[in-house]
């Protein structure tokens, strides 16, 4: 005996739990690891902004070099450089551009260098 409702209502069973996400739960027990955070600078870029976060960062024996730098063309105030670093062991290097002075970059032990609020 044979129903003809029963393969659409199966059908549509089968639909509405392949569907659920389940990977949403498995991804909300993983907690995100905190990044430690080496230093921060904020502002106007400058060679010698530069040369400070250069020698805050070898107090914490990381060795930061910079260069192949970028002016406005008009008002001559550097918008970009070429930053890389060395942190235990691990090399990083990008070059980073600030198009506004209310830019943060924020240099972290586990990732590097990142741009935020531009």
């Amino acid at each position: 005996m044979k129903f003809p409702a029963t393969s659409p209502l199966i059908a549509t069973c089968l639909f509405a739990l392949l569907s659920m996400p389940f990977s949403a739960a498995a991804q909300a027990d993983v907690t995100p690891e905190a990044e430690t955070v080496l230093t921060v600078f904020e502002g106007p870029m400058s060679r010698e902004a530069l040369n400070e976060m250069r020698l805050t960062l070898s107090e914490q024996g990381v060795r930061l070099n910079y260069g192949n730098f970028q002016f406005h063309p008009q008002t001559n105030e550097m918008i970009g450089a070429e930053l890389s670093m060395v942190v235990d062991g691990v090399s990083f290097k990008e070059y980073v551009e600030f198009v506004s002075p209310t830019c943060f970059l924020r240099v972290t032990k586990e990732s590097g260098f990142s741009l935020e609020g531009c």
